[in-house]
């Protein structure tokens, strides 16, 4: 896949602008542009919302007729959270563990800044206290900044190196889907799939005889697979990752090295849009 201007396009403003794919209002402001972009492409894109809360709905974009096509190809778009050591594939509760870690780690270390500077705040301020003074607004103010950053981290931080996880499967389907113009084939962009499959149950409820092709990592430096971790035929996952043998089963993980590479793996890239045809 050559780098032509409109990938070079894709690839700063979904490298840079885009992401981030976390909260309501990251993800709304990305499909805004995905969705702006395949327009350019084609007309058949429409965008359906799932698991529809309060203040929140997930949401997958369709290209083609999902529901009458033989393949799907597919990827998922959401910001994965922060977490300890390797992305392991196929292993959600070792994922998990790992996740979870880091968001207590980071907790704990946030609230003991908390209580050391409270603490040292009060052995130096003075026994006076003034409502309106300006310092009684700067500590006000402080701590309204804490809390809201302790908010955040106990929910878990997005990941801001996104490039490989997963943006360059994005961009990837994004290629694929200029090119490919037959009706039996369809794509997709999922919600909630970086530590999930909502997004990909509720593509699959959509049509449930299509042969649906996974992305992810693909622009990893690292070899591609081809692999059904289920003993469901009907879905494949093509992606880019490490081996090692664990026991009797090989086990796929990107180190944090590979998930934190500022450059695409091309070759991969063309790869998979050559598997795919």
């Amino acid at each position: 896949m050559q780098q032509n201007e409109k990938f070079k396009d894709w690839l700063f403003r979904y490298q840079y602008m885009y992401r981030i794919r976390r909260t309501e209002k990251s993800k709304n402001r990305f499909l805004s542009a995905l969705v702006m972009d395949i327009s350019e492409m084609r007309e058949d894109v429409q965008v359906i919302e799932f698991n529809r809360e309060k203040n929140y709905a997930s949401r997958n974009v369709y290209i083609g007729d999902v529901e009458k096509a033989d393949r799907i190809i597919c990827t998922y778009y959401d910001t994965p959270i922060q977490h300890f050591g390797p992305y392991v594939l196929f292993d959600r509760k070792e994922q998990e563990k790992r996740t979870t870690g880091f968001i207590l780690a980071s907790s704990v270390l946030l609230i003991l800044a908390g209580i050391a500077g409270t603490f040292l705040y009060m052995q130096y301020a003075s026994d006076a206290f003034e409502v309106l003074s300006v310092r009684t607004l700067l500590i006000a103010l402080a701590y309204g900044i804490y809390f809201y950053m302790l908010g955040k981290v106990t929910k878990g931080l997005p990941k801001r190196r996104t490039l490989i996880r997963n943006t360059s499967s994005v961009l990837g389907l994004l290629g694929m889907m200029s090119e490919e113009k037959g009706t039996k084939t369809a794509f997709a962009f999922v919600d909630e799939g970086s530590f999930g499959e909502n997004g990909l149950e509720a593509l699959r409820a959509v049509n449930k005889k299509a042969k649906i092709f996974l992305l992810d990592c693909i622009g990893a430096d690292a070899p591609l697979h081809v692999e059904h971790p289920t003993s469901d035929r009907q879905l494949a996952y093509i992606f880019s990752a490490k081996t090692a043998e664990k026991g009797q089963t090989t086990r796929f993980y990107l180190d944090k090295a590979d998930l934190n590479k500022k450059t695409l793996n091309m070759e991969n890239i063309a790869k998979v849009a050559e598997l795919c045809r």
